[in-house]
Parts: structure tokens; C-alpha cells; sequence
């Protein structure tokens, strides 16, 4: 009898053959587990009043949603389902935070009597520079639209700490020449005690607030709508209107009292920013409304808006 032999083999077979795709990029999903986790723990905090425990989440949530991944992995973040149901929520906790931050800095800095304290105070709120390079972007931005600089401005939605219109303030004069048209800046704001406080602060800030005005008013609400034909330039806050449909009602509406040649300035957000703030589509949003869109600007730096820039045709 024969013995048949096996066919001898190597000590160690490497196995049958397996095709290996590219290893899996779980980048979008660390964003959303990030987002979520602090969306999680604003939720659970009894009140949004600044304290170090409030400005630690906040400053984490605004430094995940600045950065700038790749515009598929920021879809992947905005479009997956745990963070479209948090989304609205979100920004309602980002504005209500915001809004209560700016309310305590301007009570915190209305303490102070002489005028060199009030502004060496203001210096010392956390997002000053970052006030200062947006309404920077902003007005250089609209300079290069306009053949002549502006001299008045509406800000509707102006807040507690009326710091965008006291940067517009401080780059205009030293633009402008001393034989310069006086400019005036225009607050309007529904919050009677944000109106109250920015006044407030304003007086005692001296010099450097005369050109600033206040007025408490909705935003569209038909009894108190302010006629904006007086003013070059109407600014329309990120945080005026939370919905796309808001949005788009209040820009038609703001557009319809400003005279034809004025532009509407409109903050909006781009990439994960958008989970902070609504975005403004300038091809869509405007599409109902007398408006011409000319510029849009969307920063990669640390400036958190993006700025719309758009002007008023005839009705």
C-alpha cells in the first residue's frame, strides 16, 4: 500500500488574500461628538450668566465650530442627523450666552466714573480685537463698493455693548478729514435694557460715543417701524432673526424702508460656523427683496462672521 502524502506547508500561512480599502477618516465624527458633548453640557447648566465654567464651554464650542475642515467633512458635520436636531437649540444657547455676556460686560464696565477707566475697561472685554478686525473686514469691504464713504448707519440688533458701532466710530474719524461730514450711527434694538445699558455706557464712554444714538424697537413690527431712508448703511446683526424664514422676512422688510443706492450689511456664518450663527445665502435669501448682492466674505481666520454686503435698487 501506498501512503499518499499532504502537500507540505509554510509554518506560518499568511491566509486566504483580502483587499484592504483606505483606512476610514472618522474626522467628521470626532467634530460631531465634540459638538454634541458641549451642546450636552450648555443644555444642563442652570443659567448662561458668564462664569468660568460657562466661558470654558463657550470658548471650546467657538474655537471647534472656527476651525475650517474640508467643505465635505463640514457637510458630513451639518447634514448628520444628531447635529441637525440640535442645531436650532444650539443657537438659541449661543445667542441667549452671547447677549448675557455682552449685558454683564457693559454693567461690569458702567461701574467705572472717569472717561480714561470706561475705556481702558472696554479694552478688556475677551472678543474686543475680535469686534475690531470684523467691522474692519466689513468697512474696507463696503469702502471698495462705494465711491463715497458713508456717513450714517443703522445698527438693528445693536445689543448691550454696542461695540461694532463704536469700532465704526473709531475707523471712520480717522478716515475721514477734519472739514468730514459729522457721522451718526443709529442703535436700534427691541431689548429696552439692552438699549438702556448701551446708552449708558455710551455717555460715559464721552468723545469717542458722540456720534452714537439708541432707539428700543422691533425689528418689523408694524407700529414701531423706523423709516431707514436718512441712512447710508443699515446693519443687520447675526443674531436678528433665528430662522431662514425670520431671516428672509426681516431683510425684505429692512430693505423696503431704505432708500434706493444705501447698502444692507447682513452678518451671516459659513462651515461649522453655521451651527453658531444662521447662514444668509446672497443668491437665495435676497432673491424676494429690492436688494442687489455685491460682495460676499467668508473668513478663515479667527473671525467668526461672514459679511454680506448688498444694495438697495429702486422698488
Amino acid at each position: 500500500m501506498i501512503a499518499t502524502r499532504k502537500p507540505l506547508l509554510p509554518k506560518s500561512s499568511p491566509g486566504p488574500f483580502v483587499i484592504q480599502g483606505p483606512p476610514k477618516d472618522d474626522t467628521a465624527e470626532k467634530y460631531i461628538l465634540t459638538i454634541v458633548d458641549l451642546y450636552e453640557k450648555l443644555s444642563k447648566l442652570p443659567k448662561l450668566d458668564p462664569s468660568p465654567e460657562v466661558n470654558s464651554i463657550f470658548g471650546k464650542l467657538v474655537s471647534v465650530c472656527a476651525e475650517t475642515p474640508s467643505e465635505a467633512i463640514a457637510e458630513k458635520v451639518i447634514t448628520d442627523l444628531r447635529i441637525v436636531k440640535i442645531t436650532p437649540h444650539l443657537r438659541q444657547l449661543c445667542s441667549d450666552g452671547e447677549c448675557r455676556l455682552e449685558a454683564y460686560w457693559a454693567e461690569k464696565i458702567g461701574h467705572f466714573k472717569l472717561e480714561s477707566q470706561v475705556n481702558k475697561a472696554l479694552l478688556e472685554f475677551p472678543y474686543y480685537s475680535n469686534y475690531v478686525d470684523l467691522t474692519k473686514m466689513e468697512l474696507y469691504a463696503l469702502f471698495s463698493m462705494s465711491p463715497v464713504k458713508p456717513r450714517s448707519f443703522a445698527f438693528i440688533g445693536s445689543g448691550p455693548l454696542p461695540l461694532t458701532s463704536l469700532c465704526i466710530a473709531d475707523i471712520i474719524n480717522k478716515e475721514a478729514s477734519s472739514s468730514g461730514a459729522p457721522i451718526r450711527i443709529h442703535n436700534i434694538d427691541r431689548d429696552q435694557q439692552a438699549i438702556s445699558l448701551s446708552s449708558s455706557l455710551c455717555q460715559k464712554l464721552g468723545r469717542r460715543a458722540r456720534s452714537l444714538t439708541f432707539q428700543c424697537t422691533e425689528a418689523v413690527e408694524e407700529r414701531s417701524r423706523q423709516d431707514l431712508k436718512a441712512f447710508d448703511v443699515v446693519y443687520l446683526a447675526a443674531l436678528v432673526g433665528s430662522t431662514k424664514a425670520q431671516k428672509q422676512e426681516i431683510i425684505s422688510d429692512v430693505a423696503g424702508r431704505m432708500r434706493p443706492g444705501a447698502f444692507l450689511v447682513l452678518r451671516s456664518a459659513h462651515s461649522l460656523r453655521s451651527l453658531l450663527y444662521p447662514i444668509i445665502d446672497a443668491a437665495t435669501d435676497l432673491r424676494n427683496s429690492n436688494l442687489e448682492p455685491l460682495l460676499a466674505v467668508h473668513p478663515y481666520n479667527h473671525i467668526v462672521n461672514s459679511v454680506i454686503i448688498a444694495r438697495v435698487t429702486a422698488a
